[in-house]
C-alpha cells in the first residue's frame, strides 16, 4: 500500500502542475479559470492522500516533481492530462469498494468524483479544439 499510496500523491502533484501548464495554454478565460480550479483540486487531493500515508506511515511523503517537457503544445497537455486523470480515477474507484477504512473509501470516493468532473471537461475542451471552426 505504500508505494500504491506514493503513486497516487505523485500523481496528482504532477497533475496539478500539468493543469497549471495547461492554463496558462489555454485560448478563453473560462478554460484557464476551470483548469486553475482543477489544479487546485488535483494538490488538495495530494494533501488528503498524503494524510492517509502519515497516518499509516508516521511521515509526510512529498515528492518533487520535474518539469516534464511535452511536444505538441495545448492539446498534448491536454492529452496527458486526461490519461493520467482517467486512469487514476479507474485506481482511486477500486478502492471505494469493500475498503475497512470508512474514512479513506469515502474520501477516494470524493476523489474519483472529482476525476469524473475533471475528466468530461478536458474531453469537451478536446472536442471543441476539434470542431471544425479551430481548425481552419
Amino acid at each position: 500500500m505504500r508505494d500504491q499510496l506514493q503513486s497516487y500523491i505523485y500523481t496528482e502533484k504532477f497533475l496539478a502542475q500539468l493543469y497549471r501548464r495547461a492554463a496558462a495554454l489555454a485560448s478563453s478565460q473560462e478554460e484557464k479559470e476551470a483548469l486553475l480550479r482543477f489544479a487546485k483540486n488535483a494538490e488538495q487531493n495530494a494533501i488528503y492522500l498524503n494524510y492517509f500515508y502519515k497516518l499509516e506511515y508516521g511521515i509526510n511523503y512529498d515528492p518533487m516533481i520535474p518539469d516534464v517537457n511535452l511536444q505538441g503544445g495545448y492539446r498534448a497537455v491536454l492529452n496527458e492530462i486526461l490519461r493520467l486523470e482517467i486512469n487514476s480515477f479507474l485506481q482511486y474507484r477500486t478502492h471505494t469498494y469493500n475498503q475497512g477504512n470508512n474514512e479513506f473509501r469515502e474520501t477516494m470516493r470524493a476523489i474519483s468524483d472529482t476525476k469524473l468532473g475533471h475528466i468530461l471537461t478536458i474531453l469537451a475542451i478536446i472536442t471543441n479544439l476539434n470542431a471544425p471552426q479551430n481548425n481552419g
